[in-house]
């Protein structure tokens, strides 16, 4: 136990000297840079603070939040809900894949043209264009997962003629569980940037219209804080999300 913790509280330090080492790297690449093209760390920092105080950030925060958190449920819920049927029917899952795949294979910024022309700039096209690109990857993760369940388990199943409750709770819902959590993890993160890649596009507010902004009045310092604040907003879903999703599934398996 002992050992243990002292582990854990090196790897943390080690983890925050990766940290200073990242911000001293960085204050070494704003000296030998102008500052239009690198913001240092404390002109960063400032604008971070500027934004805070006039309320900039706060409220694209808020409409980028909703936003992805909208298209993020939309697409949990359509993504799994296919997946579930194209895991039980093959056919169904033959049917299925070809749209997938080309909305994988399509680059996301020709749906969020085609998402521009039909609802124009604002939150519709946003959230469509999150929800549809979250979509595939919450189908494969949910259909996957039911399709590796073990076939003899199914068979014995059938053998003993357990009730169709035993085998939702025993059988297909454990085993949609890990797709739908792998799904729901990737899905978290991937649906920010499609979020920010929306409004920075077609939008007319939000944290990508406000990047885009600061790009055109090379605000150089605003496009670093920016920056930083959308990897603390992944460290906090990493923080609020991924690891309890990882104990959760720990327990299970036990």
């Amino acid at each position: 136990m002992t050992t243990s913790i002292i582990q854990e509280i090196n790897l943390r330090r080690y983890y925050i000297l990766g940290i200073l080492l990242i911000l001293a790297g960085w204050q070494v690449l704003a000296w030998a840079s102008h500052p239009l093209i690198v913001a240092s760390p404390g002109s960063t920092f400032k604008s971070i603070f500027d934004m805070l105080a006039s309320g900039e950030l706060t409220d694209n925060l808020m409409v980028t939040l909703k936003r992805q958190l909208t298209g993020l449920v939309l697409g949990v819920l359509v993504g799994t809900f296919l997946g579930i049927f194209g895991g039980l029917r093959k056919s169904l899952d033959s049917i299925f894949q070809p749209g997938i795949n080309a909305i994988l294979a399509t680059p996301s910024v020709i749906f969020v043209v085609i998402a521009m022309v039909r609802f124009g700039q604002g939150s519709t096209q946003v959230i469509f264009v999150t929800a549809l690109l979250i979509m595939p990857i919450m189908y494969l993760n949910s259909a996957k997962s039911i399709q590796s369940i073990d076939s003899n388990l199914l068979q014995m199943i059938q053998v003993y003629r357990l009730p169709p409750r035993i085998k939702l709770l025993k059988v297909y819902l454990p085993g949609l569980l890990y797709g739908f959590m792998a799904g729901f993890s990737l899905s978290v993160a991937s649906s920010l940037r499609i979020t920010i890649m929306a409004e920075l596009l077609g939008a007319q507010n939000g944290i990508g219209h406000a990047i885009f902004v600061a790009r055109g009045y090379l605000e150089t310092s605003k496009l670093f804080g920016w920056a930083l604040i959308l990897v603390l907003l992944v460290m906090i879903i990493e923080a609020l999300v991924f690891n309890p999703l990882q104990r959760f599934i720990g327990k299970w398996q036990e």
